[in-house]
């Protein structure tokens, strides 16, 4: 379709961004696509060429609010319907677990996670799976203990004066439950479906 103005080429633009069939003698087009583009994030009705952030099926994103919005669904586990859900099910498959092995599969659980890049042979972080998880860990250090007195020359033993070496001397304990960098709190979801936009 061509455009005979720069207007009818802009409003031409958004009606395709929403992928939406031009049609001349349907003046509803464009407000149709701006209720499917405001709806799906800045993306196309069909997760075409929108351009919208985090509004492909299968997209994972943060929300700064509990609830996410109409078409994402909390990264809690869940198992879902492989058949509501068909394009999400088609995107991700059950790698993030079987459901029931028939009629459900199971969505990520990203409560209380940190997300990492796969490595994908870089080396950082080898050995790792898409979808695997991670218990929490520090890097290998050492510390040393200072005395007073003569070394033993035996592994693990220091001598604190006269008697007897004592071994596996401990630290005092400090920290909390987990290693942890400093973070803040915030709903993951994954985009399952587009919201039907609503009609005029």
């Amino acid at each position: 379709m061509q455009c005979n103005t720069p207007v009818a080429s802009e409003v031409l633009n958004v009606v395709l961004a929403a992928n939406i069939a031009p049609d001349r003698q349907d003046d509803t087009q464009l407000l149709q696509a701006i209720n499917t583009l405001i709806a799906n994030g800045g993306s196309g009705g069909n997760g075409g060429n929108g351009g919208g952030f985090g509004a492909e099926i299968g997209s994972v994103t943060a929300f700064a609010m509990p609830t996410p919005p109409e078409g994402w669904l909390v990264c809690d586990g869940s198992a879902v319907s492989r058949t509501d859900y068909a394009d999400l099910f088609a995107a991700i498959g059950t790698v993030w677990g079987d459901g029931d092995q028939i009629s459900t599969f199971n969505l990520p659980d990203l409560r209380g996670e940190f997300l990492r890049g796969l490595d994908a042979g870089r080396g950082v972080d080898e050995g790792r799976a898409f979808a695997s998880s991670q218990l929490d860990e520090f890097k290998a250090h050492s510390h040393g203990i200072e005395t007073w007195g003569v070394n033993t020359g035996m592994a693990g033993k220091v001598h604190m004066g006269n008697g007897s070496p004592f071994q596996n001397v401990p630290t005092s304990e400090t920290g909390g439950t987990e290693t942890r960098p400093r973070n803040v709190a915030v709903t993951y979801a994954i985009k399952a479906f587009y919201p039907v936009a609503a009609s005029a």
